[in-house]
């Protein structure tokens, strides 16, 4: 996806960096390897290793304990709505939802992405600062 690999470098120097995916563990491993992004990634978090699919909150809590990280300073970027918007609510994680093919919103007060560039604005949206 357009400007995922230079946010991921922007945001790694910063935090910690995770992935949470209800795909498979070896396809994820070799899709980050294939794109570059595997020494961006910090943990990568699969349904198959956790044994529960996103919406479900236990996978979200996997995931902050291999960040080491607590919800409220947890940010959760996602493409779908209740896998990745309602179930981050759900873990009491913030989401923020990459709305690319203009989806219909439903009611919550939830930061919103169509696209990952300009960068800028993106982190911006995403840490609520201004780039560095």
């Amino acid at each position: 996806m357009p400007g995922a690999l230079a946010l991921l470098k922007a945001l790694k120097p910063h935090y910690r960096i995770g992935v949470v995916t209800n795909n498979r563990t070896l396809e994820q491993q070799e899709k980050l390897a294939q794109l570059g992004m595997t020494h961006l990634i910090d943990a990568l978090i699969t349904s198959e290793d956790v044994g529960v699919t996103k919406p479900n909150p236990r996978i979200y809590q996997v995931a902050l304990e291999r960040l080491q990280s607590r919800p409220a300073e947890t940010v959760m970027v996602g493409d779908n709505w209740v896998a990745d918007v309602v179930g981050a609510l759900e873990a009491g994680i913030r989401p923020v939802w990459l709305n690319r093919f203009a989806g219909t919103r439903l009611p919550a007060d939830v930061t919103e992405l169509t696209s990952l560039e300009p960068l800028d604005d993106v982190l911006q949206k995403i840490t609520g600062q201004e780039a560095q």
